[in-house]
């Protein structure tokens, strides 16, 4: 081998050293971050404040401790917090549901029960 191509050989893997070291480096987790603020604000929109201020009091602290580990560089610490918010988030919806349910069937259930004790006196009335 020429001193040229043994040169050419040495900057060939110097600079795949360098593009794999580049690649394997976390990159910014901008889409999950999006991703979990915007399942934040839908759990807020749902109601959460109400049927699950737990959950969405750790979903927003997750969220924000998201960013500062990606601001501080750990980005492997951004992501599984993201991760964790996310699933607050979507727990904080799921019950808000339930709650909202549970409502409406409580409403109806009173309702009925209304109809029940009116429909009762008029049909003993009618009753010889």
């Amino acid at each position: 081998m020429t001193p040229t191509a043994r040169k050419i050989h040495v900057l060939a893997l110097l600079s795949l050293c360098a593009a794999s070291a580049s690649a394997a480096r976390p990159q910014a987790p901008l889409a999950e971050l999006q991703s979990a603020a915007a399942a934040l604000a839908l759990a807020e929109e749902a109601g959460a404040a109400t049927y699950a201020p737990l959950e969405l009091r750790y979903a927003g602290e997750q969220l924000e401790q998201a960013r500062q580990a990606q601001q501080g560089g750990d980005l492997n610490q951004a992501r599984r917090l993201l991760e964790q918010s996310q699933v607050n988030s979507d727990l904080a919806v799921a019950k808000s549901r339930l709650g909202r349910t549970r409502e409406a069937v409580q409403v109806q259930a009173a309702a009925n029960a209304r109809l029940r004790g009116e429909a009762s006196p008029a049909a003993e009335a009618e009753t010889p």
